[in-house]
């Protein structure tokens, strides 16, 4: 492993001392075209300008022989100022034409010659993002206008991702589990990547980075660009705003309560509860050095509140329907009653109360033009989110324990459960007069995912009535040390060339995962009983003699998970992975209207030796999946395998003039796993 890190980074050495901007993310636009005389006849090295009219940032490079251009790692958006000039001929001008994240706008000039009268030409407000010649396979691109007019009830990138046709909703596409997404933003990796929920943010249920940050959002479901890899769902990549010339910014106060919510919907009386919903938050971005320096910030604050339970206790002989269930209050107050008196021990409520969720997140991004060569862009994102989560359904004996029709819980025994995000990327375009470009990206990402306890460290009890669950009391049984934090190291690079016909892109991307997880359920023991009649006699039977080794009434199933490890250590579950992926690709212009794509790439991941060794398991004999006796080490990660994707893209543009235009292609497209099943293992 050591020798095939060192080749990877071997290659890293030579490729950044040169210098398009993809690999697991988009994070630019690109511009090309084709400048020709009015014969039709190509002008090799003519000068061609493209200026970022609100920034002044300048992009520029010269034609090649054949007369066609390339300008790569441009900022999306606009408007942009084409300029284009060549001895012997008349300066033309482009203007008002805006760029889309991930495509190229093709933008083509036929120069008159000095002398010849030539009449004014002004384009207004030109997007080529549908008919990009860069388009291949399906993709989604939502803008900034959209995002600005479009309603949304959370502020979340899932209220617009969902825009994609092939989306089926919680950020899902085609079907997929959305953990195979790979979602970024500004080109670096920015997932939950233990696999415990599909998006960071989600499991607080907030968005971790604002929607006011945002400039655009593209979805890719097959890229048959080799650069775009890391999913077997979707490609979810946005780019953040960045500061221009001029100062601004805007500030936001968000409220929705029950007061919003309609009584009827037809004929039908519309019940709701109080809950109360709010968000405020800035954005501001300017110049520090005018058309050099940029700054972009943004704060927001959410704050939501809404009913633990739409569930209520039976007065007594109340029906048991719509949110009346069959529990008694007075068996909630007796037992609660008892709890706080014999042990000391607070339930808390079982009804009436609020969950809360916290969300506080902050962003900050400089964009520095070096030089018309080379432009950088650092951005540091913060989150810190948490929620009340309602105590979890698992190995119940009786059914849901959870608040239901049959079955109430007390607030303590729910949980909090918390999540922070720490990350930062910067990234460098370079442009080397046209013929080459290089695109990198180094970041870094902590998150941490700890849960919290509601109450007090108690066992957790389930009572049941006529088999069912009837009332739960107690400490969560999944909370007890449960912790997880992890990291993630990145490094990507593109090194691109620019042919006559062919655009050829090698690259390669090198992430670091470090999990450390600690999943320890039911230390703090399980107890479950028929009824509440058993519970009271086996509750006062140890109450009189705490030492009895028989208690006069059995609980249904008692449950205690202890460490073994020397000193009851904490269970921690290290997992350690390297994601190394190299990549080629092919561009080839065919015909003016026709553009052929072929690459293929690979990715290996490399695991530590971070499992336990169990000597007794290896010496047990087990049969595998042809009936052929086997045994298994329980320290043995998976081994490096190879995972090829070839893939082939075409773009043909009928007729030439962008009304009609055929794209597809085939590929095979490979993806992380949910890293907590490999974690699950080791533990």
């Amino acid at each position: 492993m050591k020798k095939i890190l060192l080749v990877v980074f071997s290659i890293l050495l030579v490729l950044i001392i040169q210098q398009n901007s993809y690999a697991q993310g988009v994070t630019t636009a690109s511009m090309t075209g084709f400048i020709q005389d009015d014969k039709g006849e190509g002008l090799p090295g003519a000068n061609v300008v493209a200026i970022h009219v609100p920034s002044g940032t300048q992009y520029g490079t010269s034609t090649q022989v054949n007369g066609r251009y390339n300008i790569p790692g441009m900022r999306t958006g606009g408007p942009y100022k084409v300029t284009v000039s060549f001895v012997g001929y008349k300066e033309q001008i482009k203007e008002n034409i805006y760029l889309n994240l991930g495509t190229a706008a093709n933008v083509s000039f036929t120069m008159v010659e000095d002398g010849k009268e030539l009449s004014e030409v002004v384009v207004t407000a030109t997007r080529n993002d549908v008919f990009s010649s860069e388009r291949t396979g399906a993709a989604t691109n939502i803008g900034k206008e959209a995002l600005n007019s479009m309603p949304t009830l959370s502020r979340s990138l899932n209220d617009f991702t969902r825009l994609t046709p092939q989306a089926s909703g919680n950020g899902t596409f085609g079907g997929a589990d959305n953990r195979f997404n790979n979602i970024t933003i500004d080109g670096s990796i920015f997932n939950n990547s233990f696999g415990l929920a599909g998006q960071p943010g989600g499991r607080t249920n907030t968005s971790p980075i604002s929607l006011d940050a945002i400039e655009e959002v593209q979805v890719s479901l097959a890229p048959y660009d080799v650069r775009q890899a890391g999913f077997t769902g979707a490609g979810v990549n946005a780019v953040t705003k960045s500061g221009t010339n001029e100062l601004s910014g805007s500030m936001f106060y968000n409220i929705r309560n029950q007061q919003f919510v309609g009584t009827k919907a037809k004929e039908n009386d519309v019940i709701t509860q109080d809950f109360n919903n709010t968000q405020y938050g800035f954005r501001l971005g300017g110049p520090i050095i005018k058309n050099k320096l940029f700054f972009f910030a943004n704060a927001e604050i959410e704050r939501r509140s809404s009913p633990g339970t739409n569930f209520r206790a039976n007065t007594g002989g109340e029906t048991v329907t719509g949110n009346v269930t069959r529990v008694l209050q007075s068996d909630l107050d007796q037992l609660s009653a008892f709890m706080r008196e014999r042990f000391n021990y607070e339930t808390g409520p079982y009804q009436g109360y609020n969950n809360e969720l916290k969300g506080d997140k902050f962003l900050i991004k400089l964009d520095y033009n070096i030089n018309d060569r080379h432009k950088l862009s650092v951005r540091y994102t913060w989150l810190n989110s948490q929620s009340d989560i309602l105590l979890s359904n698992s190995t119940t004996v009786g059914g849901d324990r959870r608040s239901n029709l049959n079955s109430l819980n007390y607030k303590n025994s729910n949980y909090i459960q918390g999540e922070k995000i720490r990350s930062i990327i910067g990234e460098l375009n370079s442009n080397f007069k046209g013929k080459f470009s290089n695109n990198l990206i180094i970041g870094y990402t902590y998150q941490n995912e700890d849960r919290v306890p509601v109450g007090q460290f108690f066992p957790l009890i389930d009572i049941l009535q006529g088999g069912q669950n009837y009332i739960s009391l107690g400490f969560e049984p999944f909370t007890p040390n449960n912790k997880l934090d992890y990291s993630t190291f990145q490094m990507q690079d593109n090194l691109t060339y620019y042919g006559r016909k062919h655009t050829i892109t090698g690259g390669f991307n090198v992430e670091r995962f470090a999990f450390n997880n600690v999943f320890f359920p039911f230390s703090n023991g399980s107890f479950a009983y028929n009824s509440l009649q058993d519970f009271y006699s086996a509750a006062n039977a140890f109450l009189t003699n705490p030492n009895a080794t028989v208690s006069p009434v059995q609980a249904r199933r008692y449950r205690l998970n202890y460490s073994a490890l020397p000193g009851g250590a904490e269970p921690v579950q290290p997992t350690r992975v390297t994601y190394v992926g190299a990549y080629l690709q092919d561009e080839f212009q065919a015909a003016e209207n026709f553009k052929l794509t072929f690459g293929v790439r690979f990715d290996i991941p490399f695991f530590d030796n971070t499992g336990y060794r169990n000597p007794v398991v290896e010496g047990l004999t087990f049969r595998d999946e042809t009936n052929a006796a086997t045994r298994y080490s329980t320290d043995k990660l998976p081994d490096p395998a190879i995972l090829w994707s070839p893939r082939l893209g075409f773009n043909w543009d009928v007729f030439n003039n962008k009304t009609t235009q055929i794209r597809g292609g085939s590929g095979i497209f490979t993806g992380r796993p949910a890293f907590v099943w490999i974690s699950n293992q080791i533990g």
